[in-house]
């Protein structure tokens, strides 16, 4: 039978790991823009050799599992690699989750740079712009408002996927959950709270993407 004063009882509990959570979530953001916009420029340029590469790369990160990624890093890897043997599990959950949702977000910035009108380009060369010029006014704001919804999703992604990270012996809000669980064998109450844990996360980021849609908008 549901308990609800345990269920009340967890959400604290699991609040605690939040940090843990939020943390490793920033870094892998911060690097798969990083990794997507590197990716998608050399695609949408077609730079020689390259561009092919980032297509390989893109089909395989998102062709397999990130468990078999992760496994394949943090314990495959490791056996060749002191660098890798020596890291800290949440570095390795960090790089792999980075690597993983970068490629996705390769083809959401790619797909908005796409969507920019070839006539406005003409356009502005023939008013006497340099790329420069062309790229951050013209090409950039428009695909801002482009990119933000489906980059919105890769971040939602991002913070489900860091839940994995327990899975290599970071304590996370998953690890919190596993370990209470083991000692009350109540995981009907636990994992409901680690799902309401998530949903308020990710309901604050939603938040954040309407407020950059709104101010996209106001400014372009």
């Amino acid at each position: 039978m549901f308990k609800f004063s345990y269920f009340l009882e967890m959400i604290p509990k699991i609040f605690l790991k939040l940090d843990v959570t939020l943390t490793l979530t920033l870094i892998s953001i911060f690097f798969a823009l990083i990794i997507g916009t590197l990716l998608a420029v050399v695609i949408y340029y077609k730079v020689k050799v390259l561009d092919k590469l980032a297509y390989v790369y893109i089909s395989i990160m998102r062709g397999t599992p990130i468990v078999a990624q992760l496994y394949f890093f943090y314990f495959g890897v490791a056996i060749y690699s002191n660098v890798v043997r020596d890291m800290s599990p949440m570095t390795a959950v960090a790089i792999v989750i980075s690597l993983n949702v970068g490629a996705f977000m390769a083809e959401s910035i790619r797909a908005a740079l796409l969507s920019v009108d070839e006539g406005q380009k003409e356009a502005a060369y023939s008013l006497g712009m340099s790329n420069m010029q062309l790229v951050t006014r013209i090409i950039i704001p428009q695909a801002m408002r482009v990119a933000i919804p489906p980059l919105f999703n890769d971040v939602i992604n991002i913070i489900k996927l860091s839940s994995l990270s327990f899975m290599v012996g970071v304590i996370d809000i998953m690890g919190a959950a596993k370990m209470e669980g083991a000692k009350s064998f109540r995981y009907f109450e636990i994992y409901a709270a680690v799902m309401i844990v998530y949903w308020v996360v990710i309901f604050v980021f939603d938040l954040l993407r309407k407020y950059l849609e709104k101010k996209c908008a106001a400014a372009f």
